[in-house]
């Protein structure tokens, strides 16, 4: 594919402009950011004057902590990590689950000018050796609970890594026990420390910190990202969502991700707002116990947390007190219109679906309250410009057409850690290449087609998976639905779907024919050749449909 956009005329483009982009986003302004700025003031030390100190800035479970109690546990981290000789630049890997250790440890590291780079802690042993070798980490945050997956690595360690900070971890014989000279328990680290530390100032194009993409295997990329994010994502997406210091806020998604870190934690700090986390998953039951219980106002989440709460909520016969919701926002997935619905009814608010991304950081197309239509992806947030490439280079300017999402913003990605070609792939000129097919309706609201991945052909004609499982999924007996692509023994390339059954249905021959009349109105050559039920489905580390291992699985199992 030719990597320039080729565009088209002025008043095409004019035209374009105007259906596609809200007055709102043509009127915004980003910041002026200066030359040199301090990431964690931003979102600690300009609220502490009066009493706004003693305001609520995170919760945790059971724990409650003040601006002033933050601050000093992000201090105290940012010490403990310089007395380990961690100095500006270097990197500190965490591989945890949501705490106030680790919240304070990603800002004290911040705050200290060290580089944070975060990985889900469900991957496996290799995976972490994987991310230690990438990132070349001279510290390793990690949670005790995840201590076997680094001794069945710990001969294989290499030596740009001197030191194991352990959360939960007991501090007598560590170093012994898991084969590390300078392992220490996080309690240990910041014994004694400094209540307080000055920020060290970062230029607005540092490398500030990193997330990993979502890849399942050592193709993950590390997602640099710069000081200068700290300054405009919260202006933008508070803005575009409204964020206010009476906002209590809780992201399902763990804080390793963007989609939980950015909208969980670190806007709602920017806005003095308060921050609502957890270390329990994101059941549905526990879920609506913190919605209730801490009257939260804003959530953001993913789509099988949401149909996790529906299914609950229709089993139990209860759903708690969340009356103080007044915002909801999902994004990764595609979900049939009965869940928008059903959400509206349980809630009282419409649910908000969006896309975004860890390249460009966080959301860059999403419907607010004050414009969205259901079912869509809604329009470009403020800051981030949005462009449908065809597969010959060509913009897109024409409703209804399938395009590649480019995304230009300053808060793009600034490479793939250590990944050359990858990054000239990905990110050309000021353009972040998304591999995310959309087309814009004839108001401009952006709906999803799928990824370029996962789409295939048959009999000559493009399938989109996302299509086929929206018309099974239109099914009142079926929770789930993935498809994918298998090559038949005439080497021909057939759909099949795994489907998953809601509780009390049968899987039946008259099912299978039934499901697959209901693909026939969408087109004949992509009703799903065979048709496989299964108890769950395959997920990645940020909770969607992995179809990948389904295609693997499926290729092993024919040989």
């Amino acid at each position: 594919m030719n990597n320039n956009i080729k565009t088209a005329g002025s008043a095409m483009e004019n035209d374009l402009e105007r259906l596609v982009y809200s007055a709102d986003w043509r009127n915004w302004q980003d910041p002026e950011v200066p030359e040199m700025l301090k990431p964690t003031e931003l979102l600690l030390d300009k609220h502490l004057e009066g009493a706004g100190g003693d305001k609520t800035a995170l919760i945790v479970d059971d724990a409650t902590y003040t601006y002033s109690e933050l601050l000093t546990c992000t201090c105290r981290a940012a010490n403990g990590l310089r007395s380990l000789g961690l100095a500006p630049e270097s990197r500190l890997l965490m591989f945890g689950t949501d705490s106030i250790e680790y919240i304070s440890t990603w800002l004290g590291a911040v705050r200290a000018g060290i580089v944070t780079a975060v990985v889900s802690d469900l991957y496996k042993d290799e995976n972490l050796l994987y991310f230690i070798r990438d990132t070349a980490a001279k510290a390793l945050y990690i949670d005790a609970a995840q201590l076997d997956k680094l001794v069945a690595i710990q001969g294989s360690l290499p030596d740009s890594l001197e030191y194991v900070i352990v959360r939960g971890g007991e501090e007598a014989g560590m170093a012994e026990h898991y084969g590390a000279t300078d392992a220490v328990s996080f309690e240990k680290l910041v014994e004694n420390t400094p209540d307080t530390t000055e920020q060290l100032p970062r230029h607005r194009n540092d490398i500030c910190y990193m997330f990993y993409s979502g890849g399942t295997t050592g193709t993950a990329k590390g997602i640099t990202h710069l000081a200068h994010d700290f300054a405009l994502i919260p202006e933008r997406q508070g803005a575009f969502w409204e964020y206010a210091a009476d906002d209590v806020v809780h992201a399902t998604s763990k804080k390793y991700f963007t989609h939980g870190l950015w909208p969980g934690v670190l806007i709602p700090l920017y806005w003095g707002a308060t921050s609502v986390i957890s270390e329990l998953p994101p059941m549905p039951e526990n879920v609506l116990e913190i919605m209730e219980k801490r009257r939260v106002t804003k959530l953001i989440t993913v789509p099988t947390i949401v149909k996790n709460m529906m299914f609950h909520i229709d089993e139990t016969g209860h759903k708690p007190d969340t009356s103080t919701l007044k915002l909801a926002i999902t994004a990764s997935e595609k979900m049939p219109p009965e869940i928008f619905e059903k959400f509206q009814q349980q809630f009282g608010i419409e649910l908000h679906d969006s896309i975004g991304s860890s390249e460009i950081t966080y959301e860059w197309i999403a419907n607010r309250p004050a414009e969205f239509r259901r079912g869509s992806l809604g329009k470009p947030v403020f800051g981030y410009e949005v462009r449908l490439v065809d597969t010959d280079g060509n913009a897109v300017t024409a409703p209804n057409t399938d395009g590649e999402a480019w995304i230009k913003s300053e808060t793009g990605c600034f490479f793939y850690w250590r990944k050359f070609d990858k990054s000239r792939e990905t990110f050309i000129g000021p353009w972040v290449r998304t591999g995310d097919t959309l087309y814009f309706d004839e108001d401009g609201f952006f709906w999803f087609s799928g990824r370029s991945d996962d789409v295939f052909k048959v009999k000559g004609l493009w399938v989109s998976p996302i299509e086929v499982e929206a018309a099974l999924t239109d099914d009142d007996r079926v929770a789930e639905a993935a498809v994918i692509s298998y090559e038949d023994t005439d080497g021909l390339t057939k759909p099949k779907a795994f489907v998953v059954l809601k509780a009390g249905t049968n899987a039946t021959e008259e099912l299978v024919g039934e499901l697959r009349e209901n693909v026939r109105p969408i087109g004949g050559y992509k009703v799903p050749e065979e048709i496989a039920f299964v108890e769950s489905l395959p997920r990645t580390t940020l909770l969607k449909i992995d179809r990948r291992t389904l295609r693997a699985q499926e290729a092993a199992r024919r040989g």
